[in-house]
């Protein structure tokens, strides 16, 4: 049987378009722990915090989010939410005290979740339902990539030039993004506006929640990594530890190769044990490193360790969910996923505020390892009772 077609135009339109602004959001926020502690006086424990407060806010919005693009044009609230996180930028440079540096902080988190809830959605519209395994594996490469070669490009440049070098270049990149955007076709589709009663399943997908546990898991250690791992590389005299961005980007790109065909074959729960395993053990080793060898092999196994859960999990949430509740389906994966990042942020900075960055990680390790006990015992049995597609 022939597969139906993954790579037209308007795939491959949204895939640029989610690279390109996720591309400008971790751009700026790779340099954002050097560039608040050196602006505002500020140590871990308060960079940390300072830093989750984007989380916060994308928190608050995440369900009405999903809402919001179940209810109305998902191409229109993609648009209009692009504009807005591309103007935003502009104020982080306008920011010459802590508090408006926090606000904007704040309206970023904001338009980064009706954002990211709007694009993949309309992505997963997309992707022939056939090949949505794989569809949602290179579509998630898209960002994952951005999250390794923002942050490498964006402390790169901070070396060599002013921090507004990286905020100018973030909006050059979002306006590309929004023009891509622009050119995405897909059909009208009307206001759904007729009353339902008020639950709470139309704003988060309620038998989603204890995969969303094991989300959470995974997403506080790659807060941890995102918010410390430079800060780390420097305590180990690292060179160049923008490469370890890199490494995770080769890792995640090589698992995205294999990991979607392999969730559409029916391998999903074998994928997500061994992804668990071996970003336990590479946390753990990332923790213990002490050269530059262990410290970007350990990144590398992070990437291809993380490479394979990022679809793994939204297609756990997806195939839970209607095809009209994929908009909550999605704003549920990233509000979990959000949440684990923030306290990811918050946690780590105060580990290192009191210990230090080598426990933050191996903590990080024992997590995955309850996580994938978790999953095992509660979150797979529920799962495979009330999946749908």
């Amino acid at each position: 049987m022939t597969l139906p077609k993954l790579w037209t135009s308007n795939f491959l339109l949204s895939c640029f378009s989610t690279f390109l602004m996720a591309f400008a959001f971790y751009l700026v926020g790779s340099v954002m722990p050097f560039y608040i502690g050196t602006a505002f006086g500020t140590n871990d424990a308060e960079t940390g915090l300072i830093l989750a407060t984007y989380i916060i806010a994308a928190l608050v919005v995440r369900p009405f989010s999903g809402y919001l693009v179940d209810t109305f044009p998902r191409k229109k609230i993609l648009i209009y939410s692009l504009i807005l996180f591309t103007v935003l930028f502009y104020g982080y440079m306008q920011s010459k005290t802590i508090f408006f540096f926090i606000l904007f902080r704040i309206l970023h988190g904001f338009t980064w979740s009706v954002t990211t809830t709007a694009n993949s959605t309309i992505t997963i519209d997309i992707i022939p339902s056939e090949r949505r395994g794989e569809g949602i594996g290179y579509y998630g490469l898209t960002s994952t990539l951005a999250m390794a070669i923002g942050p490498m490009l964006g402390l790169l440049l901070y070396d060599y030039f002013p921090i507004e070098i990286n905020f100018y270049l973030a909006i050059f990149f979002s306006l590309i993004a929004l023009a891509l955007a622009m050119l995405i076709k897909m059909p009208y589709k009307e206001p759904n506006l007729e009353k339902e009663p008020i639950s709470l399943d139309r704003f988060i997908l309620v038998k989603a929640i204890p995969i969303g546990i094991n989300l959470l898991g995974i997403g506080i250690c790659y807060g941890a990594l995102f918010a410390f791992a430079a800060l780390y590389g420097k305590e180990l005299n690292i060179e160049n530890i923008g490469l370890f961005f890199m490494f995770m980007a080769i890792g995640m790109t090589l698992s995205r190769l294999f990991a979607g065909q392999l969730i559409d074959r029916g391998y999903i729960h074998q994928l997500m044990a061994y992804a668990l395993v071996v970003l336990a053990v590479s946390l753990i080793a990332f923790g213990l490193a002490f050269n530059a060898i262990s410290f970007f092999l350990a990144a590398f196994f992070i990437g291809l360790s993380y490479g394979v859960l990022s679809p793994t999990f939204q297609n756990l949430f997806i195939n839970l969910a209607k095809p009209e509740k994929r908009g909550t389906a999605n704003s549920t994966f990233f509000t979990f996923y959000d949440l684990g990042i923030g306290l990811g942020m918050v946690f780590a900075g105060k580990i290192a505020h009191w210990v230090s960055y080598h426990s933050i990680f191996i903590f990080g390790g024992v997590i995955c390892i309850f996580t994938l006990i978790f999953y095992i015992f509660i979150s797979k049995p529920i799962y495979n009772k009330n999946k749908i597609t």
